[in-house]
């Protein structure tokens, strides 16, 4: 046996655990922070920012989700223009793709009158019945990339 060989790779997996281990105290700081700084970004009406060599910008992503449970949001698409979405259930990820276009039309409202957009505003956009159903659901999140 090629006792080398051994032992590099023995060394190796050390530094891997070694790794992983600091790898995980980096995620968990990294997770404090931006949960410390979304709110101070959504605060400030700050959209991103230029620092060190990366551009850090807040990231939103649009959920639906029942108000009064699924019954109602099925029954609201069906009084709506919107029945091809549903026939004995509905497919959420169609139904979020569709708010999700109507609130990026409704941002691109808000940005000419250069003001920030609410979840209220997505859910007056939508069709009646179904505004009354759904509660729209803002999450944001901290996302980088080299400036």
């Amino acid at each position: 046996m090629n006792m080398e060989q051994l032992k590099e790779f023995v060394a190796l997996e050390k530094r891997k655990r070694d790794l992983d281990a600091e790898l995980k105290a980096v995620a968990a700081r990294l997770d404090d922070l931006e949960q410390a700084l979304v709110p101070q970004f959504v605060t400030d009406g700050v959209v991103s920012m230029k620092l060190g060599g990366y551009t850090v910008y807040l990231a939103q992503d649009v959920y639906a989700s029942p108000l009064n449970g699924r019954s109602q949001v099925i029954a609201a698409l069906k009084a709506s223009e919107l029945a091809q979405y549903v026939s004995e259930n509905y497919n959420t990820q169609s139904l979020k793709a569709f708010v999700r276009e109507l609130a990026e039309e409704v941002r691109l409202r808000c940005q000419q009158q250069q003001r920030l957009f609410t979840e209220e505003e997505v859910r007056a956009a939508l069709p009646a019945p179904l505004g009354n159903s759904l509660k729209i659901s803002f999450v944001h999140s901290l996302r980088t990339r080299k400036a």
